[in-house]
């Protein structure tokens, strides 16, 4: 019989006529409560991390008597509860109470479940972040008593009638804590066995076995500099490997097939000539969309991920693009589609040829016998987004996870750092959590899982899905701020404050911040080309917390229209380039590379006044102000003093009273005396 290791916590807390009561323990194998609660029947536990355990029973206010058991039928004792002799086994006895008034006060005003990532959220070993929400304006103060020290929690958020109070630790040996709060002239204390305004029992838990998994992100992919390449359209460095009909690369947008079924030429070997330009330019790592073989130009239709498309090269040449990417110091992601294939895909092929014979029958969702299509509409097949073109792929089929762990290994062997994955909210997070993620990390324990996610993410963001996502909030916050009507900073905070106050802040440096991307217009569009807004955006999109993703061309002065206007060719004849806005980005990678506080460092917001918005960068002694207004008339600087030094001019100012003007952008650093 396997050693069994019990500790239980309880945590009682109000819920209308019943108490909620929250039983947690560590176990080695499968727990069960057994209570005269309801009639000795056996309560399966349900897993946390580690050896954890977790139950949530609603009793009403009495005395229980209650004993554990594992599956293997050992009785355990929980050793911090009263419990007594019952023949010759033992029981735990619990009180569950009314709601305890404490000056008005009740267990009802607290949360705190240590196995949910919301509330104890473990980065790695030595460093937490420790959340308690209570009922709104409560408190005078709120502590967390650490290993016996003292430590005032700060107020992360309000939502939804609660504060949310958040502490950072780091550099820490043991995990021992507990929660003091001050109401006037009385303390109270929320520990393992609830609210209490005399004894409390800490939470105490060993480093080395946590309810909630140690989460990071790669240390290569916090503040990363991306740059999005649509192979098709970047460049052609190889026109003997062209698709028939490849039109002009120079030719008039207005006259030619930017769509799915028109080619221009672009290929890996365009890429591998224009190296220096990326060297230049000062990224840090490449985005591809699709590389594999596919008979459409965006090669979201997958025919063979084992091979690439042949319009863009081989493997090898792929392999040799990867290896010097990576000999200058640049990491490159690839786009996995793995919801869906394309109809020439060899399995679906057998399908269509064989219907239910197939041996692939069971790795789509076909009705019937063989799959139908009506004008390019999937009829009685699931297909992403009723394309009869892209068959939805049954990623939970035995014989699909074997066929995609055969893509990771191929092209993690290949050098690529990670992933980005294709419409990844439409797929059942199982695959991710117990397939994909685990054996991507097995071959590779950096590399990077990114979603493609639209709305709030946050589900995806908990240690067992995705390390990032594509975050299109802040592309939207931007575009409501700079691009629309009002320019409210307020608006803008509020919009990005939503998810930087919510995702585990271990994630906030390495999401994705895009302006726009394959599947958006231009952003120099959106702004009608007004080219001070668009370098707002720009100017927002390099210094706020995250990673910025350039999409090829804009650095250039690229407009274009919804999908597929958005996929012009690059421009290669500098003659066509906007060198003002090249420059700009430029000046701005650099001061990305100069000052760590940009990449890495903590974000705090200092003021915002109509279009006026001003926060602060800070990392160790490397703090700088960006004050950006996006409005059509100047604001007045308030709050600041002292002479600062503008970094993109170099001017020497005196911030007290000082005039943004309309459509500006600036950042600052503190003027050595």
């Amino acid at each position: 019989m396997s050693k069994t290791v019990l500790t239980l916590l309880l945590l009682v807390i109000f819920s209308g006529i019943l108490l909620s009561t929250d039983f947690f323990i560590s176990s080695t194998e499968q727990p069960y409560i057994f209570g005269d609660f309801n009639g000795w029947q056996p309560i399966k536990m349900e897993k946390a991390a580690g050896s954890w355990w977790y139950a949530e029973i609603e009793l009403k206010p009495g005395i229980y008597h209650y004993y554990l058991s594992t599956e293997s039928g050992k009785r355990i004792t929980d050793p911090f509860k009263n419990h007594q002799s019952e023949g010759t086994d033992i029981l735990n006895i619990i009180e569950v109470k009314n709601p305890t008034d404490f000056s008005g006060i009740s267990e009802g005003d607290f949360s705190f479940k240590i196995w949910d990532r919301d509330y104890f959220n473990p980065v790695k070993p030595g460093e937490f972040f420790i959340t308690f929400p209570v009922v709104e304006r409560l408190f005078n103060s709120t502590f967390l008593i650490f290993n016996g020290k003292k430590i005032k929690m700060n107020l992360l958020r309000n939502y939804d009638g609660y504060d949310y109070f958040r502490v950072h630790l780091q550099d820490i040996e043991k995990l021992n804590f507990y929660f003091e709060f001050s109401k006037g002239d009385k303390k109270l204390y929320f520990g393992a066995n609830g609210l209490s305004d005399s004894t409390v029992t800490s939470f105490s838990i060993s480093q080395e076995d946590l309810p909630v998994d140690y989460f990071d992100t790669p240390e290569w992919s916090k503040g990363a500099l991306y740059y999005q390449i649509f192979p098709e359209r970047f460049a052609n460095g190889d026109p003997e490997n062209d698709p028939e009909d490849s039109q002009n690369w120079y030719a008039d947008p207005k006259n030619v097939n930017l769509g799915s079924n028109g080619f221009f030429g672009g290929d890996l070997q365009g890429v591998l000539n224009h190296l220096d330009y990326l060297e230049g330019l000062g990224i840090d790592a490449v985005y591809f969309n699709p590389i594999f073989e596919s008979p459409s130009s965006h090669k979201y239709d997958t025919a063979d991920y084992l091979k690439v498309d042949d319009n863009f090269g081989d493997y090898n040449l792929l392999k040799k693009l990867v290896s010097e990417l990576n000999s200058m110091g640049k990491k490159v992601i690839l786009d996995g589609v793995f919801n869906h294939t394309g109809d020439e895909f060899w399995a679906f092929q057998d399908v269509k040829e064989k219907g239910k014979e197939s041996t692939y029958f069971d790795w789509y969702f076909v009705k019937g016998n063989k799959p139908r299509k009506y004008k390019g509409h999937a009829m009685n097949y699931i297909a992403w987004g009723g394309y009869g073109d892209m068959p939805k792929l049954n990623v939970l089929n035995p014989e699909v996870i074997a066929y995609i762990n055969t893509i990771l290994e191929k092209y993690n062997n290949a050098g690529i750092a990670g992933w980005r994955l294709d419409v990844a909210g439409e797929i059942k997070p199982e695959f991710w959590r117990s397939h994909f993620r685990p054996t991507l990390k097995e071959l590779n324990k950096n590399a990077l899982i990114v979603g493609e996610i639209w709305g709030d993410a946050k589900v995806y963001l908990q240690g067992d899905l995705f390390d990032s996502i594509m975050n299109y909030q802040f592309r939207d916050a931007v575009t409501e701020y700079v691009a629309r009507a009002g320019h409210s900073a307020r608006k803008f905070v509020n919009m990005t404050d939503y998810y930087l106050k919510r995702y585990p802040p271990q994630v906030l440096t390495s999401l994705w911040n895009m302006l726009d991307s394959h599947d958006t217009e231009r952003f120099l569009t959106t702004v009608y080309s007004n080219e001070k807004l668009f370098k707002i955006a720009v100017g927002l999109q390099m210094t706020f917390i995250g990673s910025p993703v350039i999409y090829y061309g804009d650095e250039v002065g690229m407009t274009g229209g919804k999908d597929p206007d958005n996929r012009r060719p690059m421009p290669w004849k500098e003659e066509l380039w906007n060198k003002s806005i090249l420059n700009y980005y430029k000046k701005l990678i650099t001061l990305r590379k100069e000052h760590p506080a940009l990449s890495r460092g903590d974000y705090s917001v200092i003021s915002t006044s109509n279009s006026l918005l001003v926060y602060k960068r800070e990392m160790g002694n490397d703090v700088l102000v960006i004050i950006a207004n996006p409005g059509d008339k100047a604001e007045r600087l308030s709050g600041i003093t002292g002479n600062h030094k503008e970094l993109l001019t170099g001017e020497i100012l005196e911030m007290e009273g000082l005039s943004i003007p309309p459509e500006s952008f600036m950042i600052f650093e503190a003027a050595n005396e």
